[in-house]
C-alpha cells in the first residue's frame, strides 16, 4: 500500500533531462530557477532508478546555493532530496529531508509545500513505525484541508488521509476521503493529456477498491476497479496490481473462470520478468484458496506449487510465509500431517509479525495438522492459541469499527460546522460592507460634531449587539456542552453495560458452536440435548438483555417519549413468572400473588415490563431456598417481598442508585430498571423488615 501511495511522487519516464550549466547564469535567482526545473524534470521523468542519485545531487546543490531567506525554494529542494533518498531505499534519510522541507515550508507559510511534505511523510512514518509522527503530520494536513479551496492540495491531501485511516483499519473513514479525492480527479482524468494525472486517478480507484474489499462490499470494489482500469495501463506496476485485485475479488465472489482469466494475464505480463512480483504469488494463492475452500484439493496443487516456487525465487519473507501457510493447508487436507506441520512451522513466526489474521489462520491449520498426526496435547495447545488470538482479533476489530464510526461522525460534524461558519462569515462580511457604506454617507453628510455623535452611537450599538450575540452564543455553547456531557456519559455507560451483560452469553454461544463444529465424535442424545438447552438459554439471555438495552437506550433520547396506556399488572407478572419456572423449581419457591386480574395502572407497558421483570428476577435470585415470595399492590405501589438472608436492602439500594458502571459486578439490570422507572415518573426502592424480608417497591404515583 505504501509503495502505491508514493507513486504519486513520480510518474513514468518520458525523456532524459539535461543538467543546466549554472555558470551561464549570473543572477542567483536564475540559477535557482534553472536548477528547480531540472530537479522537477528528474522527479516526474526519473528514467529508471539510476537517475535518483542525480536528483539527490542536484537537490543538494540547490540547497547549498539557496539563501536562508528563500524558504519556499529551500522547501522544494529538500523535498526533491527526500524523494531521491526514498527511492534509493534510504528511508531514514528520506524522512529527515521531508521534515526539513516541512520546516522550510512552514517558514514560507506555503500551504501547498506544507501539504506536499505531510502527504509524503504520512506513509514514510508508517513504514518506519513511528505512530506519533504519523499523527502529527496528519493533524497538520487536516488543518490545511479544513481551510483551503486549492483542488491540487485537496486531491493529494484526501488521498493521504485515506492512506492514514486505512493503516489504522478505519475503513469507512478511509473510503470517505478516497471518494472525495476521486471526485476531484475524475473530471481532470477524463479530459487531460497528462499521463501522470490519469495514473493518479487509477491509483485512487485501486486504493478505494481495497477499502471496499476490506469491508466486504465486493460489488463496489469491482465497479471502482473497472472505473480506473482504462487509466492503469500507463504504468506496468499499477496495471499488475489491477490484475491481481481482479483475481482476488472474483475468487471472493466465487467466479473462478474470471479469476483464472486475470491470473493468466498476470502470468503473460510477467513471463519474461527477471523479478518476481508479489502479484504473481498472491494470484496463484488466491486460486488455490478457492479450490481448497470448494474441496477441490487436487486442482489447488499446481497453483500452490507455483506460488511456493515463485516465493522461494523472490526470497521475500512476506511471500514465503504466505506460500507456506497455504502449502501447509493443502498438505493437511491431503492427510500429510507431518509435512503440513513443517510447512506451517515456517509460517508462524513471520505471520505473527506481518498479519494477525494470517497468524490466526496458521494456528488453526497447525492445530488440525497436529490433531491429524495424533499429537493431542500439541493440537490442544495450538487450538487454545488460535481461540485466544481469534478472540483478541475480534475485540480489536470491534474496537476499530467503533472508533472508525466515531471518527467518521466527528469528521462529518466538523465539515458541516465549517460550511456553517463559512456562510456566517459571508453574511457578516456583507453586513460590514453595508455598514461601511452607510458610515461613509453619514461622514460626508454631517458636520464634525454630528459625525462624532453618530459614530459614538453606532459604536455603542454595535458593542451592545456584539455582547448580545456573544451571550446568546455562550448560552448555546453551554447547552451544547451539557448535552455532550450527557451523551458521553450515556455512551460510556452503554458500552460498559454491553461489555458486562452481552460479552459472557455471546462467548458461551460461540464456545458451544465451536465445540460442536470441531468435535469429530458424534454427541450422545443426552449431551446433544444438554448443549441445545444451554445454547437456547444463552441465546434467550442475549435476546432479553438486548431488548432491555435497546429500550434503555431509547429512554436516554430526548425526543423519545413513553406511551402511557392502561396496563394490567397481574397479566405482566404471570407472563414473567412463566419464564422463570426452572429457577422457581430449582429453589423450591412458592409464589403468593394477591393481585386482581382487572387491576390496571396508566403507564408505558414496555418500560413497566422491564422494571417488573428485573424486580422479579432479583427476588428469585436472592430468595432463600424453600421460601415464599409475596406479591401484592398497596397504596398504588407493587410490593414483592421475599425471605433473604444473604443480602440486605441497603446493598440493593446502593446498586440501584449507583451512577458508575462496574463490569466486574452485577446489578446493571437494576440500574437500567431504575432509569426506565424514572422515565415513566415512577420510583423503585428496597425495604427490609425484622424477619429479613426484602421488599421491592415499585411506585407509580410519586
Amino acid at each position: 500500500m505504501i509503495s502505491v501511495v508514493l507513486l504519486f511522487i513520480t510518474a513514468i519516464p518520458k525523456s532524459n533531462a539535461q543538467e543546466p550549466d549554472l555558470s551561464k547564469f549570473h543572477d542567483s535567482k536564475e540559477k535557482i530557477t534553472a536548477l528547480t526545473s531540472y530537479c522537477e524534470s528528474l522527479r516526474i521523468n526519473p528514467g529508471g532508478k539510476s537517475n535518483f542519485p542525480a536528483l539527490q545531487q542536484a537537490a543538494l546543490k540547490g540547497i547549498s546555493i539557496t539563501p536562508e531567506t528563500d524558504a519556499a525554494d529551500r522547501a522544494r529542494f529538500f523535498f526533491y532530496c527526500a524523494i531521491a533518498n526514498y527511492y534509493q531505499v534510504k528511508f531514514d534519510s528520506a524522512q529527515y529531508y521531508f521534515y526539513q522541507s516541512l520546516r522550510e515550508a512552514q517558514k514560507a507559510k506555503s500551504a501547498e509545500y506544507i501539504s506536499s511534505a505531510c502527504v509524503a511523510l504520512i506513509p514514510v512514518n508508517f513504514q518506519l513505525r513511528q505512530q506519533n509522527k504519523v499523527d502529527s503530520c496528519k493533524d497538520i494536513l487536516q488543518s490545511i484541508l479544513d481551510t483551503t479551496h486549492n483542488k491540487k492540495i485537496l486531491q493529494d491531501g484526501y488521498s493521504a488521509m485515506g492512506s492514514y485511516y486505512q493503516q489504522k483499519a478505519y475503513y469507512n473513514t478511509a473510503q470517505d476521503y478516497l471518494i472525495k479525492s476521486i471526485e476531484l480527479r475524475k473530471p481532470i482524468a477524463d479530459t487531460t493529456s497528462d499521463i501522470k494525472l490519469k495514473l493518479d486517478y487509477a491509483i485512487q480507484c485501486y486504493l478505494l477498491s481495497k477499502q471496499y474489499e476490506n469491508t466486504d462490499v465486493l460489488d463496489k470494489s469491482l465497479d471502482i476497479l473497472r472505473e480506473g482500469q482504462p487509466f492503469s495501463n500507463y504504468s506496468p506496476v499499477v496495471s499488475l496490481r489491477y490484475l491481481s485485485s481482479f483475481t482476488e475479488i472474483y475468487v471472493l465472489l466465487g467466479n473462478i473462470d474470471s479469476a483464472l482469466n486475470y491470473a493468466n494475464r498476470i502470468e503473460q505480463l510477467t513471463r519474461n520478468s527477471p523479478v518476481v512480483s508479489s502479484e504473481q504469488v498472491s494470484a496463484n494463492l488466491n486460486i488455490a484458496k478457492y479450490y481448497l475452500g470448494h474441496m477441490e484439493t487436487q486442482k489447488a496443487l499446481p497453483y500452490i506449487t507455483l506460488a511456493d516456487t515463485l516465493a522461494n525465487r523472490s526470497k521475500s519473507p512476506l511471500l514465503l510465509y504466505q506460500a507456506a501457510i497455504w502449502k501447509g493447508r493443502y498438505l493437511e487436507e491431503m492427510g500429510k500431517f507431518a509435512q503440513a506441520i513443517v510447512s506451517l512451522n515456517q509460517s508462524l513466526s513471520p505471520a505473527k509479525q506481518f498479519s494477525k489474521e494470517q497468524y490466526t489462520e496458521a494456528l488453526k491449520y497447525m492445530a488440525l495438522a497436529q490433531k491429524g498426526a495424533g499429537n493431542a496435547n500439541e493440537a490442544i495447545n495450538y487450538y487454545e492459541q488460535y481461540a485466544d488470538q481469534s478472540d483478541s482479533l475480534t475485540k480489536e476489530k470491534i474496537s476499530q469499527n467503533l472508533a472508525d464510526q466515531e471518527t467518521r461522525y466527528e469528521t462529518n460534524k466538523k465539515e458541516q460546522h465549517i460550511v456553517s461558519l463559512s456562510k456566517e462569515n459571508k453574511l457578516e462580511l456583507l453586513e460590514l460592507q453595508t455598514a461601511n457604506r452607510t458610515r461613509l454617507f453619514l461622514i460626508f453628510g454631517l458636520v464634525a460634531l454630528g459625525i462624532i455623535a453618530l459614530l459614538l452611537y453606532f459604536i455603542y450599538r454595535n458593542k451592545e449587539n456584539t455582547n448580545q450575540i456573544l451571550n446568546e452564543r455562550n448560552n448555546q455553547l453551554d447547552l451544547l456542552n451539557q448535552k455532550l456531557v450527557v451523551a458521553n456519559n450515556t455512551k460510556a455507560r452503554l458500552f460498559g453495560i454491553i461489555g458486562h451483560d452481552l460479552r459472557s452469553p455471546v462467548s458461551q454461544i460461540v464456545q458451544f458452536l465451536q465445540i460442536q463444529k470441531e468435535s469429530n465424535n458424534p454427541l450422545s442424545e443426552v449431551a446433544r440435548l444438554n448443549y441445545e438447552k444451554k445454547l437456547y438459554k444463552a441465546s434467550e439471555n442475549v435476546l432479553e438483555t438486548m431488548e432491555d438495552l435497546l429500550l434503555w437506550s431509547k429512554s436516554q433520547m430526548q425526543q423519545f417519549k413513553p406511551q402511557f396506556n392502561d396496563i394490567y399488572i397481574a397479566e405482566i407478572i404471570q407472563k414473567e413468572l412463566a419464564h422463570s419456572t426452572q429457577l422457581v423449581g430449582e429453589k423450591d419457591l412458592k409464589i403468593n400473588m394477591q393481585i386482581q386480574p382487572d387491576y390496571s395502572i396508566k403507564t408505558d407497558e414496555n418500560f413497566a415490563t422491564v422494571v417488573i421483570r428485573n424486580l422479579l428476577q432479583n427476588a428469585l435470585k436472592y430468595s432463600d431456598k424453600g421460601s415464599t415470595i409475596d406479591i401484592h399492590v398497596e397504596d398504588e405501589s407493587l410490593h414483592i417481598s421475599n425471605k433473604c438472608s444473604n443480602t440486605n436492602a441497603e446493598y440493593l439500594n446502593d446498586i440501584l442508585n449507583s451512577k458508575e458502571v462496574n463490569s466486574k459486578s452485577s446489578g446493571l439490570g437494576l440500574q437500567i430498571a431504575n432509569d426506565l422507572a424514572f422515565s415513566i415518573h415512577s420510583k423503585i426502592q428496597f425495604l427490609q423488615d425484622d424477619q429479613d424480608q426484602i421488599i421491592s417497591v415499585f411506585s407509580w404515583k410519586i
